[in-house]
């Protein structure tokens, strides 16, 4: 059976983690995520040095590292048996809140509807992407279809070690 308040619990944790960890970088350098942002401005932009790529792959790996942390904890709170569609279901409403403060609070208000001055990248100031909404929604069903996936692949070894 799914415990809706620790998803709940899980997913404000972690995306309030997330959203740290993003806008932080951003303030850093907003070059290190310039494949992330629409073509428009990435065409604009200078191409990404070789520190910057360094530094998104370091982000990134954080940032996945996040992703096990549900299931460690459904390790450690869910006891030995534990049903796939329950498994599943934790895991992806998990990372669909993640994704949804990512959409919403980072994407629509901080970037499309705010534009603070540490998310413009140098020669690229009044370029369309900073205010293409639908390109981030986009970018969320896109991500949605990842963590169904990424979900199933948890829940199918969360079974397994169940049964171990």
């Amino acid at each position: 059976m799914l415990d809706v308040s620790r998803m709940m619990f899980e997913g404000f944790i972690l995306s309030a983690v997330f959203l740290f960890i993003v806008l932080v970088s951003l303030a850093y350098n907003p070059r290190i995520w310039l494949q992330d942002y629409p073509k428009d401005i990435q065409n604009l932009a200078a191409v990404q040095t070789p520190k910057e790529q360094k530094q998104f792959k370091l982000i990134g790996a954080v940032i996945f590292a996040f992703a096990l942390v549900p299931f460690i904890l459904s390790l450690m709170f869910d006891g030995e048996q534990i049903p796939f569609r329950a498994a599943f279901g934790h895991f992806y409403v998990v990372f669909t809140m993640v994704s949804l403060s990512d959409l919403v609070v980072l994407d629509w208000v901080i970037f499309c509807l705010i534009t603070p001055r540490f998310i413009i990248i140098p020669g690229t100031h009044g370029a369309k992407g900073y205010k293409d909404v639908l390109f981030h929604f986009i970018g969320f069903l896109k991500g949605q279809i990842i963590f169904g996936v990424v979900s199933l692949i948890l829940a199918g070894l969360r079974v397994t070690i169940a049964w171990l």
